[in-house]
């Protein structure tokens, strides 16, 4: 009796910590969103481009240190969230696709507005092309929608 009760307590503890990880991770992968949405939009300010280059980092660099940490940061929220309900985690991972895409549709936007030439200061925010991002966000927001639809279904499942 005494440790079925001790075992259980462990089992309670070890789901709570899942569900706080995995809401956790999804709000640094948000986090990481909109610091890389910051960036990219103050890239084109010439103070913090010098900065940027100051501290060793090439353009590249600094899309892959964000892209790359917003991959694993996703993928761990939902690996971990797997058969645990939570609108939260779903919604923050929505959400952070979202965020990461903004600035990029924007430049794609701008350059079909203009149809010649690309918007002034923004062709080098983004290098390789914005659609690189663009299609990281859509996993990213891909992995926000199947969780929130298994959400439910979990919750069904575990009812009956």
């Amino acid at each position: 009796m005494l440790v079925n009760k001790i075992m259980t307590e462990q089992v309670n503890i070890s789901l709570k910590l899942q569900r706080r990880l995995s809401v956790g991770l999804a709000a640094a992968t948000l986090v990481v969103a909109l610091l890389f949405f910051a960036g990219s939009v103050l890239l084109n300010e010439p103070w913090f481009a010098a900065l940027v280059v100051q501290t060793g980092l090439t353009l590249e660099s600094f899309v892959a240190v964000f892209a790359i940490t917003a991959i694993v940061l996703s993928t761990g929220a939902f690996v971990i969230s797997w058969k645990r309900r939570s609108f939260l985690g779903a919604g923050l991972l929505a959400a952070s696709g979202v965020v990461f895409m903004i600035h990029p549709l924007t430049i794609f936007m701008m350059h079909f507005m203009m149809h010649s030439q690309m918007a002034t200061g923004h062709s080098a925010t983004i290098p390789g092309g914005p659609i690189l991002v663009v299609i990281l966000g859509l996993g990213i927001l891909g992995l926000g929608v199947v969780k929130g639809i298994r959400t439910p279904r979990t919750s069904v499942a575990a009812a009956r």
